[in-house]
């Protein structure tokens, strides 16, 4: 049995039959900025990012409380629950992190209202958990997700 390499059938199709995934993407969004992240169109983030950098030595329970207190123009909060707060302090260590500041103490008590947040969730997990777990012997046991 022969194995034939895949070859285009439209002669006008001059790509090769293999493409890296880093210049299709390039294909796509037109150029490479896009890619390695370096344009961030969000303003609101930005003006997050640049206000904790002024927060700088106030410690993760400070960072923590002034990203619960965010709200939206309409007055709804910006960050309601822990899994949002989560989600906020990830970008923001990624970005410092692209910025080469993880070794700033910043970075790090960014990295604590993180693990703030986490264990917030990971109680709260716990706590419905057991309030919703079926009674009896062995119906825990037996009960299916």
């Amino acid at each position: 049995m022969k194995i034939e390499p895949m070859m285009s059938i439209d002669p006008r199709d001059q790509r090769s039959a293999i493409e890296s995934l880093e210049s299709r993407m390039v294909q796509v969004s037109g150029n490479t900025a896009d890619i390695n992240g370096s344009k961030r169109p969000d303003p609101e983030f930005d003006e997050l990012y640049r206000r904790l950098l002024a927060m700088e030595g106030q410690g993760e329970k400070a960072i923590f409380l002034f990203l619960k207190s965010q709200s939206n123009p309409d007055g709804t909060p910006m960050y309601p629950n822990a899994k949002a707060i989560m989600a906020v302090t990830h970008k923001l260590l990624v970005r410092m992190k692209d910025e080469q500041l993880e070794k700033s103490l910043l970075y790090k008590e960014i990295k604590g209202a993180n693990a703030r947040a986490f264990s917030i969730e990971i109680y709260i997990s716990g706590f419905m958990r057991d309030v919703f777990q079926p009674m009896g012997d062995d119906s825990w046991e037996k009960s299916e997700w």
